[in-house]
């Protein structure tokens, strides 16, 4: 075991060529600037963040919430300035600390925002954080904060390589799941995002689910070992080209298609960017960049290369491992809750279990006076905005924040305590609608962060 060990940290501790990791400091960076630009293009934070008067909070961040007047128009604008400058290099540590605390901030402040490529997001950010990935081809090379070297310990590369394994693996595992395997999720999640396109009629084909599923998960499960594989990597990456090219046209789920195909170059050689470069572009670049260095009085790669031991310290390290460790363990806390994970929730977040459901709902609040028993409906979007609606009603944590909120509003409005019932059916990936929760349970008396494996009712295969 000593012997293991000992390789694998003299293998991710070795000098490494920095190209590749530098490619995804800078590309990720642009793909940020581009993200936070569709933001304000398509006004999303007005929709998702200025206007909604109500966000279904974390159980932990209760405290996180919007900036008022133009706080979050302003945050977003320094997101984006901020991913520039880790695109550039410029400042990066500090560029690199408050992006990752801004665009986390931004992912807490409402449930019904969650995505796994948001999370994606959070993470590469962290771990932005502590990766000096601003040593070669930056800014601050140039200014002379930082020494210039054109390698690194291989352990950043393969750190950026474990968080993108993670979506592909942990998705794939995900999958294993009856309704996937069996074409019931993909039917529903293919006919609901093809509906009225031109893929329309290539969904009535009943191989077409069947194809997705399978295909979908061998791919998840097997293209970070395949892409590692040198022998066949150019042809992994061709199937991960197809995989994202056709999830970006097929399904509505924003840049992370694009992402993720990005993040699979990171599976290639530490310095394949030298590699692609035509050699004439790549001259010239370099003689202007090892010129300024000069100018600037920068020491060079050739006068001094800094040690592994001087990049990486123990407690470094150490938490690196930890860090790893949770992640491994965290998508498997699913498997202490009973029931069916796709029907109450639990475990569903931070767990890369992506696009494993198709829910269907009816809903209805009621709102009764405790003394005179009259009853008044109340209809969730005259307080959502449509995005909060639309994933809300599938989410029983959500109906039951959603619940407590209704409460509070009588109260405040009202002056007296209102009994909260819901009657909430759900189809499942396209069975006949069940009932969620018990019609006659006051909501507002269970406690607000209740896991909802305690009160939704059972799903019952019928």
């Amino acid at each position: 075991m000593k012997r293991w060990i000992d390789f694998l940290s003299k293998r991710i501790l070795e000098p490494t060529d920095v190209a590749s990791v530098v490619v995804f400091r800078v590309g990720f960076g642009l793909l940020m600037f581009w993200e936070v630009t569709r933001y304000f293009y398509f006004g999303w934070v007005e929709e998702l963040f200025a206007k909604p008067q109500f966000h279904f909070q974390y159980e932990w961040f209760k405290w996180v919430i919007p900036f008022p007047g133009d706080g979050m128009y302003l945050l977003f604008a320094a997101l984006g300035i901020l991913a520039l400058m880790i695109a550039f290099g410029l400042f990066y540590r500090i560029a690199a600390i408050l992006f990752f605390l801004g665009y986390t901030y931004v992912f807490l402040i409402d449930q019904a925002t969650y995505n796994n490529h948001f999370y994606l997001i959070c993470m590469l950010s962290f771990f932005l954080t502590l990766a000096p990935l601003h040593k070669s081809w930056s800014l601050d090379v140039l200014r002379g904060a930082v020494v210039h070297t054109d390698r690194l310990p291989g352990l950043w590369l393969w750190l950026i390589r474990f968080h993108m394994g993670l979506v592909y693996f942990y998705g794939g595992i995900a999958k294993f799941d009856s309704d996937w395997l069996n074409g019931l999720a993909t039917r529903e999640l293919l006919g609901a995002a093809n509906r009225g396109t031109i893929f329309e009629p290539l969904m009535e084909y009943a191989w077409v689910p069947h194809f997705y599923a399978w295909a979908g998960m061998l791919f998840d499960l097997w293209i970070p070992f395949l892409m590692l594989w040198k022998p066949i990597r150019n042809w992994a990456f061709l199937s991960a080209i197809l995989f994202h090219t056709n999830n970006y046209f097929v399904f509505p789920i924003g840049i992370f298609p694009v992402l993720a195909l990005f993040l699979t170059l990171i599976y290639f050689d530490a310095d394949f960017p030298r590699k692609i470069v035509p050699v004439k572009i790549k001259k010239w670049f370099s003689q202007q960049y090892r010129k300024r260095l000069l100018t600037s009085k920068k020491i060079s790669s050739e006068q001094k290369k800094p040690s592994s031991s001087q990049q990486t310290s123990r407690p470094i390290l150490l938490f690196l491992s930890l860090y790893v460790a949770v992640h491994l363990l965290l998508p498997f806390r699913h498997l202490f809750y009973p029931g069916l994970t796709i029907w109450h929730e639990e475990g569903h977040y931070f767990a890369w279990r992506m696009m494993l459901r198709q829910k269907i709902t009816r809903i209805q609040f009621n709102v009764t006076h405790p003394l005179t028993g009259e009853q008044r409906y109340a209809d969730p979007r005259d307080y959502l905005n449509s995005s909060q609606f639309k994933v809300f009603a599938g989410k029983p944590r959500m109906i039951l924040l959603f619940a407590h909120h209704l409460d509070q509003l009588v109260q405040s409005n009202a002056g007296f305590d209102p009994k909260i019932t819901a009657r909430i059916e759900v189809s499942l990936n396209g069975r006949e609608f069940r009932e969620l929760v018990d019609p006659d349970v006051d909501l507002s008396e269970i406690p607000k962060y209740e896991p909802a494996y305690l009160w939704v009712k059972p799903f019952e295969e019928r």
